[in-house]
């Protein structure tokens, strides 16, 4: 069993005992609780190992809610997969255009634009 599909499953043998979630913006919230811990845990500078404990528990988070909403997970993945892939294959379209071979040492800016420009050319496409 991989580490997701165990956690897959305590999640719903949480569910079964009556540990649940009461809604979905109680998993939000605490998604982006976590998020706030793992900037603290940065900003504090408490090692890989408590951000990897924090991250991890971020995506705890969305696994609660992904078992919460009754998503595939397979599905979910492979859709998300698909959006970032298009959206991936544009950016290095608009890079190639722009003669750019690589976006490394850019400003950050910058490579924001061309993934707002990216975004808008996949999502017209698919």
């Amino acid at each position: 069993m991989s580490p997701l599909e165990k956690l897959i499953t305590l999640e719903r043998q949480a569910i079964l005992m009556g540990f649940d979630w009461p809604n979905t913006e109680t998993i939000i919230d605490q998604a982006l609780s976590e998020c706030d811990e793992i900037k603290r845990t940065i900003q504090r500078d408490e090692g890989r190992k408590r951000l990897q404990e924090e991250v991890g528990d971020l995506l705890h988070a969305v696994v609660s809610l992904c078992v919460f909403e009754g998503f595939d997970f397979e599905q979910t993945l492979s859709q998300v997969n698909k959006k970032f892939g298009a959206r991936l294959e544009a950016l290095q379209k608009i890079a190639a255009r722009r003669g750019l071979a690589t976006l490394k040492g850019h400003p950050f800016d910058f490579l924001l634009e061309l993934w707002e420009e990216a975004k808008t050319v996949a999502d017209n496409i698919n």
